[in-house]
């Protein structure tokens, strides 16, 4: 028996819908390609997973004993030009930590490449972590803009040779030098020492971005 035209169109019309329904799936809310952190879980990062856990919706870093040498939770992905803004505490501010981009691996869980540096005397100054290990600038905009033992906004953009940063509005670091890598991983540090609890949240991040700072202040 054949189908009344009409029967087979609707039914041409229903098989079509549903094979561009395959080939085109409705987008995940929860994906971002972008984002360095889920506000979840760890996915998507890796390291001395002893010393990292999330809380509230934060990335924290802790050794209540201290540590022998540096440790890093370092992104899984490697990313070129971005800008990152998001806030970061350290307790005690006599300890240290950092935030690393454009860096490789380096001897077991270490990590070589600039750090967006934190802690008593090297807040906002940036670092060359196994990579000269020095400052390579200095805050320019001094301490006095850092709140101690509180929550401070970072912001790092990074396009091609050059780099800015800013704490809480305030430009720290203006450099362009081609020797500084173009691509590589993030890595967050609790360094060797004593006791220290390290936390980040709100993270904002972009890819291919201006060279600008959003959160500087007029």
């Amino acid at each position: 028996m054949s189908l009344p035209r009409t029967t087979l169109i609707v039914l041409s019309l229903v098989c079509l819908s549903a094979l561009l329904a395959a080939d085109n799936p409705a987008p995940d809310a929860n994906a971002n390609s972008n984002a360095l952190f889920n506000g979840k879980d760890l996915t998507g990062w890796w390291g001395d997973m002893t010393l990292w856990h999330v809380e509230d919706g934060q990335i924290v870093g802790k050794t209540e004993t201290g540590i022998k040498k540096n440790e890093f939770l370092k992104s899984k992905k490697s990313y070129g030009d971005f800008r990152l803004v998001v806030k970061m505490k350290l307790v005690p501010d006599t300890a240290n930590s950092g935030i690393q981009f454009h860096s490789d691996q380096y001897h077991d869980n270490e990590m070589s490449g600039p750090q967006a540096d934190a802690g008593k005397g090297y807040w906002g100054n940036l670092y060359g972590e196994n990579f000269g290990n020095k400052t390579l600038q200095k805050n320019l905009a001094g301490e006095q803009v850092v709140k101690v033992e509180d929550w401070n906004t970072y912001e790092i953009v990074a396009v091609g040779s050059k780099i800015r940063t800013a704490m809480n509005g305030h430009l720290c670091v203006d450099v362009d030098d081609p020797k500084y890598l173009r691509t590589g991983m993030f890595g967050l540090q609790v360094h060797a020492g004593k006791a220290t609890e390290v936390r980040f949240k709100d993270f904002e991040f972009e890819e291919n971005p201006k060279f600008e700072l959003k959160t500087l202040k007029e």
